[in-house]
């Protein structure tokens, strides 16, 4: 064999590992976005816990927003109004209740990391961060384009 020239095996074998890469890279792009489970987890508590007040599709305009003193955010214009970054970590820390938002210190808003502490007794619940962090995912989907 000369220096620097490929076998036809040889060729065939790159051609190969190269056709594989890219169909391990389709199947990882694929794979980008949310997860379902993930969001489909965050959609039942905020159907069970905050659409009451927010509404199914989290405008602001559920049942009961008619009768709080201060009426409920529109879930879907949080990015908007943050530069069109939804910014996680702020809305996880204020469904946690760790973050205060004026017009929370009445009865209004639930604090959902004792709410969710205590069903994490019952059998199937998770731990109130994981819920936490599920529901701010699927408000992240909420969002406006």
């Amino acid at each position: 064999m000369a220096g620097n020239t490929l076998t036809p095996a040889c060729a065939r074998a790159l051609l190969l590992g190269a056709g594989l890469l890219l169909v391990a890279c389709a199947a990882a792009s694929a794979q980008e976005g949310p997860d379902e489970a993930v969001i489909g987890d965050g959609h039942s508590d905020f159907e069970w816990q905050c659409s009451s007040c927010h509404g199914a599709d989290g405008k602001g305009d559920g049942p009961m927003a008619k009768m709080l003193i201060k009426p409920p955010a529109d879930l879907t214009a949080i990015a908007r109004a943050n530069g069109g970054t939804f910014p996680f970590w702020r809305v996880y820390r204020i469904i946690a209740g760790t973050n205060p938002v004026p017009g929370h210190e009445t009865f209004q808003m639930p604090d959902f990391w004792k709410r969710f502490r205590s069903d994490e007794k019952e059998w199937g619940f998770l731990p109130p961060h994981v819920r936490i962090l599920e529901l701010t995912h699927y408000i992240e989907t909420l969002q406006e384009k």
